[in-house]
């Protein structure tokens, strides 16, 4: 099996080993059912990067960078929200961070690995960028800025659906991440 393969393998068993993982939480209690333990943060974007100062070798890693992210977007999991209203606003905030983060995360390689080092990184980040405003667009999760102009009974279905695929995108990033 070639490196690549057994990478991709090794991503997608990662993938559902987390999002399975996610099912159950604390005292037999969904993932959902928990509260998110992220503080809402009125701090553009640009202020909440950290700062990735260039070590004698280079600028760091997105391995070691994501732990820095998480904390600067306050992610302490991964957003699943699977199991909630399809209104829930604590499911949008957690997909939002998400979105924010992989965004950040994938200009930050832009501009400190150049040489597409790491361009699966890169790439599952704008997939997560791009479902989360999916999902926003259609003002799920109490997202957006207007009220959703899509039949609430449409959302009812549609929204869980979206939120799962943003949340797969998002476990699938963070696999890429910490892949050697």
């Amino acid at each position: 099996m070639t490196t690549r393969r057994t990478a991709l393998a090794l991503s997608a068993a990662v993938t559902t080993v987390l999002a399975l993982s996610a099912c159950g939480g604390e005292d037999g209690k969904a993932a959902d059912d928990r509260k998110p333990a992220r503080a809402a943060s009125s701090a553009p974007a640009e202020s909440k990067r950290p700062s990735a100062a260039a070590s004698p070798t280079g600028p760091a890693p997105p391995a070691e960078l994501l732990p820095l992210y998480r904390i600067a977007y306050g992610m302490s999991t991964s957003p699943m929200c699977s199991h909630v209203a399809w209104d829930d606003p604590g499911c949008g905030e957690d997909l939002t961070a998400a979105g924010e983060l992989a965004g950040a995360m994938a200009e930050s390689i832009e501009r400190d690995f150049p040489d597409g080092e790491y361009t699966e990184v890169e790439k599952s980040a704008d997939h997560v960028v791009k479902a989360v405003r999916t999902v926003r667009k259609l003002g799920c999760y109490d997202m957006g800025s207007t009220p959703p102009k899509t039949d609430s009974a449409k959302l009812r279905e549609l929204c869980p659906s979206l939120g799962t695929v943003a949340s797969l995108a998002w476990l699938n990033f963070e696999s890429n991440v910490t892949l050697p």
